[in-house]
């Protein structure tokens, strides 16, 4: 038999050997696919609520990662601790507290944060940041911190417009939460969206309410 030859037929065994493993994998994704749905549709049609949690625990397990209860009780418990922290602090009036799709999400009007045109804390707020550090910090989630603006437009030499205003004020938030309560810098990402994101409508009465810092803890951790 020629080398050629030969040749050929390992390349055709190896060919098919891959082709074979390449099935293998689908039908195990399949079957993941199925044993999840079945496991679903038993524990929906039990009327034990512990079935439902054992459930959601076991999708977790099978899956290889944190299970659908566990994350779920985590935003929860942020949520609470924030919350509770608010209430102690008579904070109610000045921070809003929302659950999102994006996760947990903290804002106040921005003068409670900053004066007019500047991206310097007031020491004021700092006590809020520092609860709210705890929680962070605790939680390990990742964070998300937005500026945002009136549509007073601005132009200082240190801000040219809203955009370099609204960005250094979410800077800002994240600078206090790195250099003075020690939390890792990865945890956090800072965006400023100038007067594009408001709240509530853009009509002059607003324009206070939309002046804002956002404190988002994602559905993510590190």
């Amino acid at each position: 038999m020629s080398n050629a030859k030969r040749q050929m037929e390992i390349d055709a065994a190896e060919t098919e050997g891959r082709d074979e493993m390449g099935w293998l994998i689908i039908l195990s994704d399949l079957m993941m696919l199925l044993l999840t749905f079945f496991v679903m549709l038993f524990a929906t049609t039990s009327s034990s609520d512990q079935n439902y949690v054992g459930m959601l625990r076991q999708i977790g397990d099978a899956l290889g990662g944190e299970s659908l209860v566990e994350r779920k009780s985590g935003l929860d418990g942020v949520s609470a601790d924030i919350e509770r922290f608010i209430n102690d602090n008579n904070l109610v009036k000045h921070i809003q507290l929302t659950s999102e799709a994006r996760g947990i999400v903290m804002y106040a009007q921005g003068d409670l944060f900053f004066d007019a045109g500047t991206a310097n804390i007031k020491k004021d707020i700092k006590r809020f940041l520092k609860g709210i550090a705890g929680v962070i910090k605790k939680s390990n989630y990742k964070v998300l911190v937005e500026g945002h603006t009136d549509d007073v437009p601005i132009a200082s030499a240190k801000y040219p417009s809203n955009w370099e205003l609204s960005t250094a004020r979410a800077s800002a938030v994240i600078r206090f939460f790195i250099s003075e309560e020690k939390i890792e810098p990865r945890l956090f990402t800072a965006v400023g969206y100038a007067h594009y994101h408001p709240r509530y409508p853009m009509i002059p009465e607003n324009r206070s309410k939309n002046r804002r810092v956002e404190i988002v803890i994602q559905r993510e951790r590190l």
